[in-house]
């Protein structure tokens, strides 16, 4: 990676960042402190009521005030209580009970041995396609990860019909004794 990178995707992401934040508190902090002039018309202007022949107040002044009575209409709403439910006097909900934990014997470890090998087993089986695939196409460094790979997953697996061979034995001898 080049060390300009590592330096300017920072710097940048920190200038939007910090840019952002700035716009978003410089809304904030004049919805909370207007000036007369901008965001609240003036007494004049609002004591009239236009006529037919009056015209309405300046566009600008609708234009400024209207950002910051929505910036502050948005903050009050953020910072209002979320509405109570209408069940106050209501109990609270009961959970349904928790089922208590099935015995781990051996032959339910047999049966989840049993369910992971299979899986495995398709795993392998895919992997052995896609190496074929990659081989076909000439990826050699992806067919090599995927022997790799392969490879691990057979010792795996041979680790995992060995454990479930001793566990069905395990799992019979458990039967045997009920």
């Amino acid at each position: 990676m080049n060390p300009r990178f590592r330096v300017v995707v920072p710097l940048v992401a920190c200038l939007v960042l910090g840019g952002t934040l700035w716009w978003s508190l410089r809304d904030v902090s004049s919805a909370s402190s207007p000036e007369p002039s901008a965001a609240v018309p003036s007494a004049a202007a609002a004591a009239s009521v236009p006529g037919p022949s009056e015209s309405p107040p300046s566009a600008p002044s609708r234009v400024a005030a209207g950002p910051a009575s929505t910036a502050s209409q948005e903050f009050a709403a953020r910072e209002a209580s979320p509405p109570e439910s209408g069940d106050a006097d209501s109990p609270p909900q009961e959970n349904d009970p928790i089922e208590p934990e099935q015995p781990q014997t051996a032959e339910w470890r047999h049966g989840k041995l049993v369910r992971i090998t299979e899986l495995l087993e398709r795993d392998v089986d895919r992997l052995e396609v896609e190496r074929q695939a990659a081989s076909a196409r000439g990826d050699e460094a992806e067919s090599r990860r995927l022997a790799v790979q392969l490879a691990r997953h057979r010792a795996r697996l041979g680790s995992l019909r060995e454990e479930t061979a001793v566990v069905a034995d395990a799992a019979r001898q458990e039967e045997q004794a009920r």
